[in-house]
This record gives C-alpha cells, sequence and structure tokens, in this order.
C-alpha cells in the first residue's frame, strides 16, 4: 500500500535575515489502511541559535470519515 502523503498547506517564511519559519499541514493513509492520519508540523529555525519544532498527528478511523460523507454529504445525480 502507499504510503504517499496528500500535502494541503506548505508555507515557508523568512521572519528575519536568520530566522526561517516553516509550516506544513498533510494527509497520509496509515499503513494498514484502517485510519486517516493528519500531521501539523511546524519549526522555526535559527541560524547559530535555538530553534524549535513541532508536530502533532490527528488519528481518524477512515470507516468514521465515510459515514460522516454518507450522513453530511450532498448526494450527486447522474
Amino acid at each position: 500500500m502507499s504510503n504517499e502523503a496528500l500535502v494541503l498547506h506548505r508555507r515557508m517564511r523568512l521572519l528575519q535575515p536568520d530566522a526561517l519559519h516553516c509550516r506544513e499541514v498533510e494527509l497520509r493513509l496509515a499503513e494498514d489502511g484502517s485510519h486517516v492520519l493528519l500531521n501539523h508540523y511546524v519549526e522555526l529555525y535559527r541560524h547559530q541559535r535555538l530553534g524549535w519544532c513541532a508536530l502533532r498527528q490527528h488519528r481518524v478511523p477512515l470507516a468514521a470519515i465515510v459515514r460522516w460523507m454518507i450522513d453530511n454529504g450532498e448526494q450527486m445525480r447522474g
């Protein structure tokens, strides 16, 4: 099973000449195919000074997403 991520948002900004702020949000299918994973990554990079990074991950069962789509989505007429 392919585990390639769908990048929903990616932004890099130069805050100062020596500081770079990176943010990325991506969606991927778990290895076993039963969950969708939403990753939110943020990093502040500073040349020769202390920076930081954070990664948050949310996990939702794929069956719950499909049920939500059926209950809340607009039915298409073909």
